[in-house]
């Protein structure tokens, strides 16, 4: 769903949702089945599935001194500001290792661990010192089997990011036209925990590890850049 007002009273301006929810039994042409004889375990939630997206952005050319071409529109008119602002959910995944528990030999993938408990953490808000799902609720398969678990019954932690410009156009003459821009990306500096990759969970989903369950990195830091563009 989305709603765009075209550019009136120097205001452009639109903004989008998406709701979605995606199932398959692979999301990657590089997908390998743990069991090859049955598939019906592997049916989950797809690795692409992103439940909310919401997209924002707009420019609004400031009204005073816009319609004057002299020096005092030149010095003191002509701005410009603009913004994107961007929420979407955590990616999902799942508690899986590069053991053959099922001893079926190499090339069987990465094997689920059983789900043996609730994932979810029980009390008081996400902090850097606590897990961001239960690992006590994961265990080993026995030998000779496959884990029980629902594919990609974890998920992230939601992102967003607001990125803030400003322009100033000076009129020459002519056509020509000179253009100062600053734009901060991130202006909030806002940290989005995990590394920024969009195929590894920012939560560390590696049993064997031993910050299992612990999210260690963040990303998103602000950036400033200046740019100078002249048209003709």
């Amino acid at each position: 769903m989305s709603v765009e007002r075209r550019a009136a009273r120097g205001l452009h301006a639109g903004i989008g949702y998406t709701l979605s929810r995606t199932r398959d039994n692979s999301s990657s042409l590089t997908d390998v089945l743990p069991n090859t004889y049955d598939d019906s375990a592997y049916w989950g939630i797809s690795d692409l599935d992103r439940t909310h997206v919401l997209i924002a952005n707009w420019i609004y050319e400031l009204p005073f001194l816009q319609q004057r071409s002299d020096w005092a529109g030149r010095a003191f008119g002509h701005w410009e500001v603009t913004g994107v602002y961007q929420y979407q959910s955590g990616m999902p995944f799942s508690v899986r290792s590069n053991d053959d528990f099922a001893g079926i030999g190499p090339g069987s993938g990465n094997q689920f661990w059983n789900l043996v408990g609730d994932p979810n953490m029980a009390s008081g808000p996400f902090t850097t010192s606590q897990a961001w799902f239960n690992p006590t609720a994961f265990a080993k398969p026995a030998a000779g089997t496959f884990g029980t678990q629902p594919r990609n019954m974890l998920r992230d932690p939601g992102s967003w990011n607001f990125d803030l410009g400003i322009r100033k156009n000076v009129p020459l003459a002519g056509a020509q036209r000179l253009q100062f821009r600053a734009e901060a990306f991130n202006v909030l500096n806002h940290p989005n925990l995990g590394s920024g990759s969009t195929t590894t969970p920012a939560a560390n989903n590696n049993p064997n590890s031993g910050s299992f369950g612990f999210i260690t990195t963040k990303n998103s830091e602000r950036v400033i850049q200046l740019a100078i563009k002249y048209s003709f």
